[in-house]
């Protein structure tokens, strides 16, 4: 029978200097991205509602695809 106990929490592990670096690197990214991701729909609706969305239709799809990315990208933001 094993003397291990389920109870018992294992040492907590020390990042490695090269997460804390990919962290610090990433934090400013994610933020970015969340809130390219609040402010990119008020863009679109003012294409939509001027008209402009039907004259310039890639930079609406463009819009649309960065708006897409920003989510991806800033959906891990402020979750620690």
């Amino acid at each position: 029978m094993s003397s291990a106990s389920p109870f018992r929490r294992s040492q907590p592990t020390r990042p490695t200097p090269g997460a804390q670096w990919l962290q610090l690197v990433l934090r400013p990214v994610r933020a970015a991205g969340f809130w390219s991701a609040v402010a990119i729909p008020f863009l679109l609706l003012g294409l939509v509602v001027t008209g402009t969305a039907v004259e310039r239709v890639g930079l609406f799809l463009g819009l649309v695809v960065a708006n897409l990315v920003a989510l991806r990208v800033g959906h891990a933001h402020n979750q620690e």
